[in-house]
């Protein structure tokens, strides 16, 4: 594996000083204050693409703008949603293939993501400049490591300070939290996002590699923080969620024992509110028993600093409409608006939401730099095929009667674009992942059919997937509750703690679930060992809203994700990577 690179700064212009950008606003502002009489009804739709954890606010503060208008029309602004890592992808691609709008303004958590559009652009032989200018900053919030506090105490007590080498020490350490007298913590568990989803896991891999120069052994360095991992995700949302249910449970502390997330976020989980949804004034939920608090880490960290990109392939309206909704979010009462919901502004500085001794008052954390874009398109290749924790995991399908259903706005069935998006995520993995293959109901009358055992490499089951044939059979809640029971089962009976043991679930519904009937699986399913704790993520196709609840309940159960695909934000291509990110 090649040694990490050490960080170093990068050159941007200083903030508000983009001159390309001060002049397209000042032409903006001189057609806009001509065109004010001449206002007709045909308005001009602003689409802004925004990262998960910001898009309820900027839809909120989307309508309160009162826009001027621009070339004789008056301007709307659509807000649509797309995590930071699916957006970059698409944009790599042009936006082709779809469901949602193609953008005129992209805002990403993070810049590190335009710099890897650049270098995937340039890799597929499009032009590689697809931003205007360079981007600013609508609002910040650095990369912590977030602990529950009694964790951060222990650790700060013995070691002095923390930062990743302390992660590491901790990770490489056999006995776990024993190492400081609480054997009742077990081994060390760090939660982390999918690096080439969420801007938390970006960050933090970026973190780990510079904190792996100058060390004896980077490699080893690397692939011990990345050993404890518990699972990985699409969404930080996600074990977020799953750690407000274990400490409901009275079982934080074993769930995990470090997560890489915004300081936002850290925020949004102590006022109850782990899936950064809006909520203002206040969040009308219980905080949790166990808090969480920021660790900065010693060696430094990398900000998610939230740039407004406007893209190139915009018209001069839509532009000048971009620029106009840009000034009303950098205005002094939109950023006070940012800080009231736990970020930091422009400038870095704290509101009165981030009060306290736990959080940095001061900003000065020193902060980390992306590395340059070809850089960090080889650091994620790396930890595709060599770092990340490999899978031992099975996937179900669904093959009964409502999978034969057309997908929406499709004229291909449910399971010819599921089988088509399932071998494309199954090929993202590495040859060291293995995957089984069960699929559900059956000819013969039994519960499933076992298509390909646990022993099988991932590449292979992608192959076997497009083979998958749809029954002219009903799937039935019996068959569904046993099904997802013995492929836990299953796993345990191999569990393999090296590995992330999982189960992926792609159900067309097609039947009814009820509270009574799931309880069984949802008890057997929370009453896991945490060491051998098998995550179950749930794709409901076209299931409907009452299913969808349950099939929620199930999969968070497990500490798991549940995937609803009647959500028009993502394709069932998308979905299903998402899922797949789980391991």
């Amino acid at each position: 594996m090649d040694r990490p690179v050490r960080p170093r700064p990068i050159w941007r212009p200083s903030p508000r000083r983009n001159p390309l950008a001060l002049a397209v606003t000042a032409a903006a502002a001189i057609v806009v204050s001509v065109v004010v009489a001449w206002v007709n009804h045909d308005c001009i739709e602003l689409v802004v693409a925004s990262s998960n954890e910001k898009f309820e606010l900027l839809i909120d503060i989307a309508s309160t703008y009162k826009p001027p208008s621009v070339d004789r029309k008056c301007v709307q602004v659509q807000v649509i949603k797309k995590a930071s890592g699916s957006a970059e992808r698409s944009l790599a691609r042009d936006w082709a293939d779809e469901r949602q709008p193609r953008p005129d303004v992209w805002s990403p958590a993070a810049t590190t993501w335009i710099l890897l559009l650049t270098q995937d652009r340039k890799d597929a032989g499009l032009d590689e400049d697809v931003v205007l200018g360079v981007p600013q900053s609508l609002m910040q919030s650095p990369l912590v490591i977030a602990m529950p506090e009694k964790m951060r105490d222990t650790l700060l007590r013995a070691e002095g300070k923390i930062g990743w080498d302390q992660i590491f020490g901790l990770a490489q350490d056999k006995d776990g939290w024993a190492k400081y007298g609480k054997p009742d913590w077990g081994q060390f568990k760090l939660g982390k996002t999918n690096p080439t989803i969420s801007t938390s896991g970006l960050h933090a891999l970026i973190s780990v590699n510079y904190a792996a120069v100058g060390t004896a052994d980077s490699d080893a360095f690397l692939a011990a923080v990345e050993s404890r991992v518990v699972h990985y995700s699409d969404s930080v949302q996600t074990f977020l969620s799953n750690l407000r249910v274990a400490d409901q449970r009275d079982e934080a502390l074993t769930y995990v024992s470090a997560i890489a997330v915004e300081e936002k976020q850290v925020f949004d989980y102590n006022r109850g509110n782990p899936t950064s949804g809006l909520c203002r004034p206040t969040c009308p939920f219980l905080p949790p028993k166990e808090k969480l608090v920021p660790v900065y880490p010693i060696d430094g960290t990398l900000i998610a600093d939230h740039p407004y990109a406007i893209l190139k392939w915009t018209d001069d309206a839509h532009r000048q409409a971009a620029l106009d909704f840009q000034s009303y979010l950098e205005s002094t009462p939109i950023q006070r608006q940012f800080q009231a919901e736990g970020f930091r502004d422009y400038r870095r500085r704290l509101g009165p939401t981030l009060t306290g001794p736990t959080y940095d008052q001061s900003g000065s954390t020193f902060r980390l730099e992306p590395p340059d874009p070809a850089e960090l398109a080889h650091m994620l290749d790396i930890w595709s095929t060599v770092l990340r924790k490999p899978a031992h995991a099975l996937f179900v399908v669904d093959v009964g009667r409502s999978m034969s259903d057309l997908g929406q706005g499709e004229t291909k069935t449910k399971l010819d674009l599921a089988k088509r998006a399932a071998s494309d995520a199954l090929k993202d993995l590495a040859p060291k992942d293995t995957i089984g293959l069960w699929t559900f109901p059956t000819k013969d009358g039994s519960r499933y059919r076992e298509s390909s055992s646990l022993s099988t490499p991932a590449a292979n089951t992608s192959e076997l997937v497009r083979n998958v044939q749809l029954l002219d059979t009903l799937s039935d809640d019996e068959s569904f509750y046993e099904t997802v029971h013995a492929s836990v089962d299953h796993l345990h009976s191999s569990f393999d703690p090296n590995r992330i043991n999982a189960v992926v679930v792609l159900t067309g519904g097609g039947y009814s679930l009820d509270d009574q009937k799931a309880s069984g699986l949802i008890s057997y399913l929370q009453g896991q060992r945490e060491d051998q704790r098998v995550r179950v993520s749930i794709v409901g196709y076209g299931t409907t809203p009452a299913s969808n609840a349950i099939l929620r309940r199930i999969a968070e159960a497990s500490r798991g994700s549940f995937y609803d695909v009647t959500d028009p934000t993502n394709t069932i291509s998308e979905w299903m990577r998402n899922a797949m990110s789980n391991f």
